[in-house]
């Protein structure tokens, strides 16, 4: 694999990442929750609609999904 592969795929990840981070934030500030408990929420809903949770953060970070959206897809889970 070539040196610039792996760091295209390295600022990939680093993205996703940032996009869940930023996301389960957002969650969080809207319902009170933990980032913990944030992030599980965002990867249970992406997970019930066959998505990675970073294509779902990437939606509630351009505002195309709402949080209250994810969160009360959580709460009629329970």
């Amino acid at each position: 694999m070539a040196t610039d592969d792996i760091a295209t795929r390295a600022l990939a990840a680093l993205s996703g990442k940032a996009l869940v981070d930023t996301a389960s934030g957002m969650l969080a500030a809207t319902a009170g929750l933990t980032s913990h408990e944030a992030a599980r929420y965002l990867r249970a809903y992406a997970a019930r609609r066959g998505r990675g949770p970073a294509e779902i953060a990437e939606q509630l970070v351009r505002r195309t999904v709402r949080p209250e959206a994810v969160l009360a897809d959580a709460a009629e889970r329970r």
